[in-house]
């Protein structure tokens, strides 16, 4: 084989690897592992519970760190994406770990 041939083989399936490794093969930043919708509180004092108010009535109780708590607690009303890792019922309601969240613009029609 030529040069030529070699580098044109070469340079063929290093672009497919940098291609496939850069793709994300359709997952933006929804996952099935992710619900979207608007912070809020559930239950009465002094059992109140963080949770997330999705756009279909579905409701999730937020378990995540007390740093993160207090700040969602103060973004109550505020529209956010929820990335989870487990989830789990309580008191028979869907309840997530959450593992990042994201404040999102919702946008006004």
């Amino acid at each position: 084989m030529t040069f030529k041939k070699k580098l044109i083989i070469f340079s063929i399936i290093a672009i497919s690897i940098y291609l496939t490794a850069c793709c994300n093969c359709g997952k933006g930043i929804a996952t099935e592992k992710s619900v979207r919708g608007t912070i809020t509180v559930i239950g009465n004092e002094p059992f109140t519970k963080l949770a997330i108010k999705t756009d279909d009535g579905k409701i999730f109780i937020l378990q995540c760190s007390k740093e993160l708590n207090d700040e969602l607690w103060k973004k109550q009303g505020s529209y956010y994406y929820v990335q989870y890792g487990d989830m789990r019922e309580e008191s028979g309601t869907s309840a997530v770990i959450v593992e990042k969240v994201i404040p999102i613009v919702k946008e006004t029609k």
